[in-house]
């Protein structure tokens, strides 16, 4: 079974078995990087660029079952292995990557599904607004390190400081902040709101407006 995008981007697989005793594992941005750089260097000294580049992949993304590289460099692969082998250990490699790391040419179809599958998550949303409040990625040690319930103090936090910001304004203000209002031009998405129409039935609105069809109240005798 094929795990979904979402779940690839959070926890996907790091490495993943090659023949023997070899592994795959997925790199760095600035791995991939300095791969670049040394390859372009290799090649300088009239070696095919296109071979030089998989040689210092490899030497980066293929380890021991222990995590430990098994070349020193790209020059090393270059020694050791034939093209063919070499190409065949890239392209491997370049499969990996695709299945576990999806990336921002993942098309529209794929985007969209991301996209649906994360606003159902609202454990995820809620990781979501807690690092960008800190500023944090969630590679970093500090937020790898955070399980679910530092996330979720932190959360209770932040909100109990909107609440005491809003206990800081009078009634009038209080009343206006929490309207819904478009975030652009500052008008009220509701035509109708509690405070103008105290009459107003809130709950069959909000039924409504969900698609749900809400109960008539009996008439009163």
């Amino acid at each position: 079974m094929r795990a979904p995008d979402w779940l690839k981007l959070l926890g996907g697989r790091r490495s993943r078995g090659l023949e023997g005793d070899l592994r795959l594992r997925l790199l760095s941005a600035r791995e991939l990087l300095e791969a670049r750089r040394e390859a372009v260097a290799l090649a300088a000294d009239g070696k095919e660029l296109a071979l030089c580049s998989n040689a210092c992949l490899i030497a980066r993304g293929i380890t021991d079952p222990l995590g430990r590289p098994v070349y020193r460099d790209g020059g090393d692969v270059l020694d050791r292995e034939t093209p063919a082998r070499i190409e065949a250990m890239a392209a491997a490699w370049s499969r990996f990557r695709r299945e576990e790391e999806p990336g921002l040419d993942l098309g529209e179809a794929r985007l969209a599904a991301l996209k649906e599958s994360l606003a159902r998550l609202p454990r995820q949303r809620l990781r979501w607004r807690v690092l960008r409040c800190f500023g944090a990625l969630p590679t970093e040690k500090r937020a790898r390190d955070m399980t679910d319930g530092d996330y979720l103090w932190c959360a209770v936090n932040l909100l109990l400081d909107e609440e005491e910001e809003a206990s800081l304004l009078c009634p009038h203000c209080r009343a206006e902040a929490q309207r819904d209002r478009c975030p652009v031009c500052g008008r009220e998405k509701s035509a109708v709101v509690r405070e103008e129409n105290p009459a107003f039935d809130w709950a069959r609105f909000e039924a409504l407006r969900k698609g749900e069809v809400p109960e008539k109240k009996e008439a009163e005798t």
